[in-house]
């Protein structure tokens, strides 16, 4: 067992049981003085903080988790230039040969084609 508790202990003991006490009074006080809407008001507004209390807790347990983990260093990347290394599938039968087309005469773009047919603007003047 540990020696008689100090004066301070004792007196913030007895600071802290006269407050919830005080606290008490004052609250059965002031609700009976309060209407039947204001305490179901007031009874629903701390039955919500209730309930929003551990999800809040639990929200701020991830972003704390979330902050620690974006805080450690991650591992370095290796040094130098990666090696590239391709892999090409081989090649079809017939696929591998150039093909070669066959070259249109030097003048053959500068002269309009003659294609034979005739256009007509519907709805213009004839």
């Amino acid at each position: 067992m540990t020696g008689p508790d100090t004066l301070g202990k004792r007196l913030g003991r007895w600071a802290t049981l006269l407050g919830v006490v005080f606290v008490i009074m004052l609250a059965v006080v002031v609700a009976q003085r309060l209407s039947d809407d204001t305490v179901a008001l007031l009874l629903g507004l701390g039955c919500g903080i209730a309930v929003m209390t551990p999800t809040l807790g639990f929200g701020f347990l991830l972003l704390r988790r979330e902050w620690t983990r974006a805080a450690t260093p991650a591992a370095t990347p290796p040094t130098g230039t990666p090696q590239i290394i391709v892999v090409a599938p081989p090649a079809l039968p017939g696929y591998g040969a150039p093909v070669t087309y066959p070259q249109a005469p030097n003048n053959a773009w500068s002269q309009p084609a003659n294609t034979g047919r005739t256009f007509t603007i519907v709805g213009g003047e004839e």
